[in-house]
């Protein structure tokens, strides 16, 4: 057994020298100083996504290697997920390797098969070492989740990183370490060599996170490995697939809008509310047109507290995982601030609701209180209940008397699966709830298991057990339909017997179009760039931008294919509303005031073929507009671009 390291003081700062440059010397000089040897990971306890161990002494060796220390229910740790995989696609070729280290804290986090089944619900293609006992998290004396240590390419670890990872910095130590592993002649040629064993398929559904009972009848369901929310009959029929199912951020009719990862879902007065938790937003679904459009979020994670808006989509969220309205307010349990925010449907502000922010379980009032990854919520229209999954607790908050309390819970640490009084009951990082008069149904997550609560008696049963990570949950007649979301597909369990049957779907195939999982957002840095005409707006006024793109004549849009639009305005991303006909497509997108020039780059998939002829022609680019702010512009500004035909590859 290798010793421990002590902990280092070696933490990236914000920002950081650019990577190749001069800059980098002071992270150079760092790399210099006496570093003790890291750990090789002879202790792993299964390897994922690997054909062969990954050892710092073998396949590893003359690598610079970022460990990344996880667990699959911390919502910080998939906060960290994009930042690794732009790391791997900035370094890709190089000799350079992200390798999950995957140390669970509850009990059915440690379970291989569910750590294999995180890493394809989220899309880690990195390798990762199982490390149920702990034994590397001592090693590398490791205190908390996330936490990533880089080891250079003599196998010294030299800099921690706690929390959420910053992309600059890592780029700046990654890129230092690189080059001193080159100049020291110790860096090898290239990349470990080892396959990554093929992905299964998992069928109609992927990954269903929440399901919910429709007043009209049916069900709406998150079909959330596959980036789209469905809407099907009483029989289980599809009405309506609402998302193209490739992951992205745009609103618009809905074969052409997009989600990412969603989850929550609530209705009020004909319109579906959906946590869009990958895209940190919450979306809003006409149920007769099955159109999208954004109500709070900007496509971005936000960092450091959250901040009220008068204007909820100015506001960045962090992973909204469920949604309930209570009157004319739209509760967001905010797992990734652990917090619930609100949001006015009258007038579009958001506001907190519940929470300080920090990571506990205390009660109090709504400032208050702390909550622990909120990701569940049910309301009787008065008071909501709260599934606090990373505190295994139930909670209910009275917003009129402004109070939050905890009905069962212990503590972060405190889980199991124990029935009998409420105040003693144990849950396992349950998810979701529904609310059935005096019954409250529970989807225990980590636990596999229905549970119920007699509210009126306070007192905690088992109905079924044997789910998949069940995350959500909705009753149609007084039977629960639960979202079995590991063994992707929608189950309905006899109340009485906890009898579980399958719910038979009915034209529901997999997405015809599915995102690589090399490329989980456009590559834009990689994407020609063309500066288009400019685009002139009332100074200082909300307005709105529009791309029209119109096809040469005799070429209509590919039915199906994965056209795209993205649009950042002075490097924010900006959701936008695409609307297409044959050969017309219109995207639109409001503009925050502007004071000053700023340039909106319109990121750009297109596919699109001729009348007559089989082959589809694809244009993928960037787009440069300049917004000029002139106090005779007008509202609204549309910019026009007319692709040249051009076969693929050519």
């Amino acid at each position: 057994m290798s010793p421990s390291i002590p902990v280092l003081a070696l933490l990236a700062a914000s920002g950081g020298p650019g990577p190749g440059s001069d800059a980098s010397a002071p992270l150079r000089a760092l790399l210099d100083r006496g570093h003790p040897r890291a750990p090789d990971l002879d202790r792993v306890g299964t390897w994922l996504g690997t054909d062969r161990p990954l050892l710092l002494r073998g396949a590893l060796r003359g690598r610079v290697v970022l460990l990344d220390f996880w667990t699959s229910g911390c919502v910080n740790c998939l906060h960290a997920l994009p930042v690794l995989r732009a790391l791997e696609e900035r370094f890709r070729g190089q000799p350079f390797q992200v390798v999950g280290i995957h140390s669970g804290k509850f009990d059915a986090e440690k379970e291989v098969a569910a750590v294999a089944e995180a890493m394809a619900r989220h899309g880690i293609d990195h390798p990762v070492g199982t490390d149920s006992d702990l034994v590397i998290w001592e090693q590398y004396a490791i205190h908390g989740w996330p936490t990533s240590v880089l080891v250079d390419a003599r196998g010294y670890a030299v800099a921690w990183f706690r929390g959420e990872p910053e992309l600059g910095p890592l780029t700046a130590w990654v890129q230092a370490a690189l080059d001193d592993g080159r100049d020291r002649g110790v860096l090898a040629p290239g990349p470990p060599e080892f396959r990554r064993p093929p992905t299964p398929g998992t069928g109609p559904l992927a990954f269903p996170g929440k399901v919910l009972a429709l007043s009209g009848g049916g069900l709406a369901v998150s079909d959330t490995g596959h980036h789209r929310v469905l809407l099907l009959d009483s029989a289980g029929r599809l009405l309506r697939a609402v998302g193209s199912g490739l992951e992205g951020f745009s609103d618009g009719a809905p074969q052409v809008a997009s989600f990412s990862a969603p989850q929550g879902l609530t209705e009020r007065s004909g319109q579906l509310y959906v946590a869009d938790t990958g895209n940190h937003a919450v979306r809003r679904v006409d149920l007769g047109t099955g159109r999208v459009e954004t109500v709070a979020g900007t496509g971005r994670k936000a960092e450091g507290a959250l901040q009220p808006a008068l204007d909820a989509r100015t506001a960045s969220l962090r992973s909204p995982w469920d949604v309930a309205v209570v009157g004319e307010e739209l509760w967001i349990a905010m797992a990734g601030s652990h917090q619930l925010w609100r949001l006015d449907l009258r007038t579009g502000a958001l506001s907190p609701g519940a929470g300080s922010g920090r990571e506990g379980l205390e009660d109090g009032t709504l400032a208050e209180a702390s909550f622990a990854q909120p990701s569940g919520l049910a309301t009787d229209g008065r008071v909501l209940y709260v599934a606090d999954a990373e505190a295994s607790a139930l909670r209910r908050v009275d917003p009129r008397a402004g109070k939050v309390t905890t009905l069962a819970g212990e503590g972060l640490f405190d889980f199991g699966l124990r029935d009998g009084a409420l105040g003693k009951a144990r849950f396992q990082h349950p998810l979701g709830l529904a609310l059935d008069g005096a019954s409250l149904w529970i989807a225990d997550t980590f636990n596999g298991a229905l549970r119920r609560v007699a509210l009126d008696e306070g007192r905690v049963a088992t109905v079924a057990r044997g789910l998949g990570q069940p995350g959500g949950l909705t009753l149609v007649s007084g039977r629960p339909v639960v979202a079995d979301t590991d063994h992707h597909r929608l189950v309905t369990v006899d109340p009485a017997s906890g009898a579980v049957s399958p719910l038979a779907l009915t034209g529901v195939e997999p997405p015809a179009v599915r995102r690589l999982r090399e490329h989980p957002v456009l590559p834009t840095r990689a994407l020609p760039l063309q500066h288009i005409e400019d685009a002139t707006l009332a100074s200082g006024d909300p307005a709105s931008l529009v791309l029209e793109v119109r096809l040469p004549e005799g070429h209509t849009f590919t039915a199906g294919a994965p056209t795209r639009i993205e649009l950042a305005v002075d490097g924010r991303n900006i959701p936008v509303r695409v609307e297409v006909s044959d050969a017309v497509l219109r995207a639109t997108a409001a503009i925050s005031p502007l004071a000053t020039g700023s340039d909106a780059i319109f990121a750009v998939a297109l596919y699109y073929c001729r009348e007559g002829e089989p082959v589809c022609l694809v244009d993928r680019r960037r787009l440069l507009t300049r917004v000029l702010p002139a106090d005779g512009g007008g509202r609204s500004a549309t910019v026009h671009y007319r692709p040249t035909p051009r076969a693929p590859g050519s």
